[in-house]
């Protein structure tokens, strides 16, 4: 009777766990299905439609905006400063990338309001020169960090365009399978906190590399680091901001990061 009464019980658990593993893979496929989507959109519609306070990111164009060599023009200067509250200010930060982007899902770490305490948030500034794919963005992110429950928008655009979102936000360059890129990036931030972020300033970065035609196989790596954005950024970002190594574990583990695209090499 014994016997019998542990087969049953044996058989309910069984029966409880198959059910729960399925409630949960029908949630993972929900989930992957749900923020597979990815939306297009033009600057002049971001434009008119995004803003910093409700989306995380603004959008600007000027065909002034293209004379700037390296130190923002005055045109460029004015209008990213007007769109941010009194006491914000440029770092001395100048990145300038050629012919390639960082295209996986990440938030900007090495100028983060969380991980350096700032009172106010920070703010990235893109410059495109050039027409085309620019930023996939994930509107409002900056609000649900750690987590992202909005899906993917795809910008694009003329040159001249510039992006200027807060650094939490998620977000990727645009794959532009090898077509000719140039951008140049900033860093802004309140004037009470120049001092936290003192790292940035007097930073003047180059990165150019061989652009390699998108995969199958480049794409997948690019939409897991979208669903798995949270572990990344929230526990694997030190990795990110120092350097290591190259034969220490963490300096090997950091091989696998595409980690010459932040201002720490």
């Amino acid at each position: 009777m014994k016997v019998k009464e542990r087969v049953i019980k044996n058989n309910v658990s069984s029966i409880s766990i198959m059910k729960y593993s399925r409630c949960i893979g029908l949630i993972l496929c929900l989930y992957v299905s749900l923020y597979w989507i990815e939306v297009k959109e033009r600057v002049n519609t971001s434009i008119i439609t995004r803003s910093l306070e409700v989306d995380g990111f603004c959008c600007m164009f000027n065909p002034e905006y293209i004379k700037t060599q390296n130190t923002p023009c005055v045109n460029l200067q004015r209008d990213i400063l007007h769109k941010l509250p009194c006491g914000y200010v440029f770092i001395d930060y100048i990145y300038k990338i050629e012919n390639t982007s960082l295209s996986t899902f990440h938030r900007d770490v090495t100028s983060s309001k969380k991980i350096y305490k700032t009172q106010y948030p920070v703010y990235t500034a893109i410059l495109y020169k050039y027409d085309g794919d620019f930023l996939s963005v994930c509107p409002a992110s900056n609000t649900t960090y750690p987590f992202v429950i909005s899906t993917i928008v795809n910008i694009s655009g003329s040159s001249g365009s510039v992006f200027l979102f807060d650094c939490e936000l998620l977000h990727a360059g645009m794959i532009n399978q090898c077509k000719k890129r140039e951008v140049i990036q900033y860093k802004l931030c309140h004037k009470d906190d120049l001092h936290l972020l003192s790292h940035l300033q007097n930073t003047r970065a180059y990165k150019t590399d061989t652009c390699i035609t998108q995969d199958i196989s480049r794409s997948m790596i690019r939409k897991m680091s979208y669903y798995f954005q949270l572990p990344v950024n929230t526990f694997l970002y030190p990795l990110m901001i120092k350097k290591e190594e190259n034969d220490t574990i963490l300096g090997k583990i950091q091989s696998f990061i595409p980690l010459q695209y932040y201002n720490n090499v």
